[in-house]
């Protein structure tokens, strides 16, 4: 990668090669919470894990472009949109390190089917932020139409979230075991990366 300052289609190109990884990241993390529902082979999830493992190192080097992007309003709108990816990534890697946690076992069903809600609902917002770029990159009129879709999958996800922290506290009378916390942890760190993906698609919105 030579030294010489990038235009905008090529820094889109960069950003939607950051997502693309992020994308199969919150994919793992989504079929692994359903294998804990379903108990789906461990053998599988090992193979997923790795991968997983293997994208989130493979991610640093895709901020190279750094140094290549323009001193000016645009560099600014790209760098917010990196930070925004960043915290993303380090947030599905907390998230992946807490299912290790877990070791196999599976949370009460009532609890999963709100889990799963928002991890899926997550994933696909990701992959509609992927998409978003894309359209930006291109100059399609589809770009407001995944940034509509990724803020109502955020507010989806926010009630869910209330949704799941209500069924913890009846069902547990307000106590919690391990498992029940790295479940309170899990669905926070999710809703973090809701919240991001937000962010990041409102500065795209302006690039």
């Amino acid at each position: 990668m030579s030294d010489e300052l990038l235009d905008r289609t090529a820094i889109l190109k960069q950003l939607e090669g950051i997502l693309e990884i992020q994308v199969r990241i919150s994919g793992y993390v989504d079929k692994r919470l359903c294998l804990q529902c379903y108990s789906g082979p461990e053998v599988e999830w090992e193979t997923r894990r790795k991968h997983a493992f293997k994208d989130v190192r493979g991610l640093v080097d895709k901020y190279a472009f750094s140094k290549m992007i323009p001193r000016d309003e645009f560099g600014i709108l790209t760098l917010s949109v990196t930070s925004h990816l960043l915290n993303i990534q380090h947030t599905l890697l907390r998230v992946l390190v807490m299912i290790d946690t877990i070791r196999g076992e599976s949370f009460d069903d009532i609890f999963m089917d709100s889990m799963m809600n928002i991890s899926s609902k997550v994933n696909e917002q990701i992959a509609e932020l992927k998409r978003m770029v894309n359209y930006r990159t291109i100059g399609a009129e589809q770009a407001e139409q995944s940034l509509e879709t990724i803020l109502r999958l955020e507010r989806e996800i926010d009630e869910d979230n209330i949704v799941i922290c209500r069924q913890i506290s009846v069902v547990t009378k307000g106590e919690s075991d391990f498992n029940c916390y790295m479940m309170r942890k899990i669905v926070a760190e999710l809703e973090h990366i809701s919240d991001y993906a937000r962010e990041a698609a409102e500065i795209l919105s302006e690039m």
